[in-house]
């Protein structure tokens, strides 16, 4: 029966079967344990005549039991289990298998060999245990070598990990130390850079400072002979019986004079403000109002040049304030007044103001030629001026009138965008003072604005016997006094800038050009270049006007062509001389010019065979006629030849090429290339009003290499092809 593989449940079953079968001589049990537990209900039972066996032999169970005489023998366990197992998985898997297999018999354990087998057991158990105890240290010995060798390879690796960072770090020393050598040769040569720059700086300062005491001393000392100068012309003005050329004149100086007289004013209260003796005198003042009266003295000369003069004002809102009056009326003029010469008729000037809480706010907006970037940090710094080539103002005024409004408590600020316009920002305080408000009286009269600001007008009229002068310059003051000066001998057309000098060249075709050599958009030199590679204006003499003395402007300026020079300022007389002689000699060249021209007509149509007969007969008796005289001769001998050049010709008049190219421009104003095709063309005019070749053979004989060619130059030079010219010829 079932007894659960324990002795405590095999104790009641034996006690049941004992019961049941008492006649029992022989218990087998399935393991030791059970065998025991029979052992015990039989003895219980009085049947120590039954004979017990057990299975397994565990040395401490079984064995020790049969030894104590518990149970009667006990067999060894057969563990061939896993024979059962292989055996099962060939024949799952149908591989062969034996069929039949013979376990070995187990031993069995009784009281012959118990004693014997505890024995061995024990000293089993002791050999066990000395080799579980050579294990373990044997365990114990390896992990402290495992761990003894990681230690070991762990150090070598943080040794190797040592040198590198040592390595490193003294790497990282010595660049540490060659940047500390750099930075140290740096600061040192910043530091050399900064002495030198604040030796600069003082320097500047004190040529600044001298300037400003010059400027000052010169100030004071021009203010004597200005007044005794300006009130003789204001009362000149003034007078009624002035001729029109007289009365423009003296317009001009006045005008110069009033704009004079305010420039030493600013340089003798910017000299008292740096010397902190300007003080302010504030009284409380309608701001609004003295705004208006301020704007009403620019109303006409915003009529005349058509700019659009707005004022954007806070709607019935009266703005009291204490101010210096006069300065911010200053402050004021010089803002609208920059505004009016940077921005172009039909242009837009805005006036705006309005209070921030404690701040009042002024703008002065325009849409003239706006400032650069790079002007913009510098525009309030003194004696500064954004246009180096072509200043229109003393570069103090803006340094001025930022004093002005710091003196109030206020700042001045500037945004510009270049062909857009600037808009200059003055912010004040708004406070009181207990001075009742008093009226504004403009410091800055109407007449005074528009005598500064505007233009004088002065027409010239045009008279057909008499030459005509074209004046470029961007100074329209200087327009009307050189006009004014030729106005009785010349026809004046004027142009204010190189640009419009070269169309108004091209469409009036001048006698001479007196041109201005710093312009706006085109500068002078340029002018002049344009004009003399112009074909219809490159005979046309120009006189140059300058301000600089400098050689090198000089030379640039005969490269483009100029004629001539006149330094500013210059005398009426020196200057009609000079007209009167460019024209002159313009007219002599032009005479040479017309003379040799007539002569090759007379030859052509006189069919005379020796081109030594014109020679023979100078137009006059000076060095330069013969000369001009012999380069006709030779050049008619060789018209037909289109390999002719300028060196074979310098060659055979016996002088080197560029001083034969300077003599032939000298006296025709033309190279000797353009003076050989103008040669040939008129000869070529004649031949094509005079006989019946056609125009290709006018061509060749002419020298040109091609009748296409011809023909183009032929047009260039006349307006007209040559076939024009024969068909016009034959119409009459």
């Amino acid at each position: 029966m079932a007894a659960n593989w324990n002795k405590e449940d095999a104790v009641p079953v034996v006690d049941s079967l004992l019961n049941i079968y008492p006649d029992v001589d022989l218990i087998f049990a399935h393991n030791d344990r059970m065998a025991i537990g029979a052992s015990e209900v039989a003895r219980r039972h009085g049947r120590g005549d039954i004979t017990i066996i057990g299975i397994d032999a565990a040395p401490n169970i079984g064995i020790k039991a049969v030894a104590d005489s518990v149970i009667d023998a006990t067999f060894l366990y057969p563990t061939e289990g896993h024979r059962l197992i292989q055996t099962a998985l060939k024949i799952l898997k149908g591989k062969p298998y034996e069929r039949e297999v013979i376990l070995p018999v187990s031993s069995a354990v009784d009281l012959s060999n118990a004693d014997i087998l505890l024995l061995q057991n024990e000293t089993l158990n002791e050999e066990t245990g000395k080799m579980r105890l050579l294990k373990r240290r044997i365990d114990d010995y390896w992990a402290q070598h495992s761990s003894q060798t990681s230690l070991f390879y762990a150090s070598i690796a943080i040794i190797i990990l040592l040198f590198g960072v040592f390595f490193l770090l003294l790497r990282a020393f010595w660049q540490h130390r060659r940047h500390q050598a750099m930075l140290m040769d740096q600061n040192r040569l910043l530091e050399e850079e900064r002495d030198k720059q604040k030796m600069l700086n003082e320097k500047l300062e004190e040529a600044t400072q001298s300037k400003l005491m010059f400027f000052t001393n010169v100030s004071h000392d021009l203010r004597t002979p200005l007044t005794l100068i300006a009130e003789p012309v204001a009362q000149l003005a003034e007078a009624d019986n002035l001729t029109r050329q007289q009365a423009t004149l003296i317009k001009i100086a006045d005008k110069n004079v009033r704009i004079l007289r305010r420039l030493i004013n600013q340089i003798l209260d910017f000299r008292k403000y740096e010397n902190g003796k300007l003080d302010l005198k504030l009284s409380e003042v309608d701001f609004g109002k003295a705004i208006e009266e301020w704007m009403e003295s620019f109303r006409a000369v915003a009529r005349k040049r058509d700019i659009r003069l707005a004022l954007d004002a806070p709607d019935g809102e009266s703005v009291k304030m204490a101010l210096d009056s006069e300065k911010i009326e200053r402050v004021f003029f010089n803002l609208v007044s920059n505004a009016f010469k940077y921005t172009p008729d039909n242009g837009t000037i805005t006036v705006a103001y309005h209070i921030d809480g404690d701040m009042l706010s002024l703008s002065v907006a325009d849409t003239g030629e706006g400032i650069s970037e790079r002007d913009l940090g510098n525009i309030f710094d003194r004696f500064f001026q954004v246009d180096r080539v072509h200043p229109k103002g003393s570069g103090i005024g803006l340094s001025l009138a930022k004093a002005f409004v710091e003196l109030h408590g206020g700042s001045i600020s500037v945004e510009s965008e270049v062909n857009k316009g600037s808009v200059f920002t003055v912010k004040l305080p708004v406070i009181h003072v207990s001075e009742v408000a008093s009226e504004v009286e403009p410091v800055n009269s109407g007449a005074d604005v528009e005598a500064e600001l505007g233009s004088i007008e002065s027409a010239f009229e045009m008279e057909a016997e008499k030459p005509v002068v074209l004046v470029i310059d961007d100074n329209r003051d200087i327009q009307k006094l050189v006009g004014e000066l030729l106005a009785a001998d010349y026809n004046v057309v004027v142009a204010s800038n190189g640009a419009e000098g070269v169309k108004r060249a091209v469409k009036y075709v001048p006698d001479l050009v007196i041109c201005d050599v710093m312009m706006p958009v085109m500068d002078g030199l340029e002018c002049c270049r344009r004009l003399k590679e112009e074909v219809s204006t490159s005979h046309i003499p120009v006189l140059m006007l300058t301000a600089c003395s400098m050689d090198e402007q000089r030379v640039q300026g005969y490269e483009s062509g100029a004629d001539g020079y006149l330094a500013k300022p210059f005398s009426a007389k020196v200057l009609l001389s000079r007209c009167s002689s460019l024209i002159a000699n313009r007219k002599r060249i032009k005479e040479l010019w017309q003379s040799a021209v007539n002569a090759v007509a007379e030859k052509q149509r006189e069919a005379v065979k020796e081109e030594k007969q014109k020679a023979d007969k100078p137009v006059a008796s000076d060095i330069d006629n013969q000369f001009y005289n012999r380069f006709i001769e030779i050049f008619m001998a060789e018209i037909g030849n289109s390999e002719l050049t300028v060196d074979s010709l310098a060659s055979k008049m016996g002088l080197e090429r560029t001083q034969f190219y300077r003599k032939i421009k000298a006296l025709t104003n033309y190279s000797p290339v353009e003076l050989m095709r103008n040669l040939r063309l008129k000869q070529a005019r004649v031949l094509v009003t005079t006989t019946d070749k056609t125009i290709s053979e006018i061509g060749y004989d002419m020298g040109f290499s091609t009748p296409a060619y011809f023909t183009k130059c032929y047009r260039e030079a006349f307006g007209e092809t040559p076939t024009e010219t024969r068909t016009k010829l034959g119409s009459r």
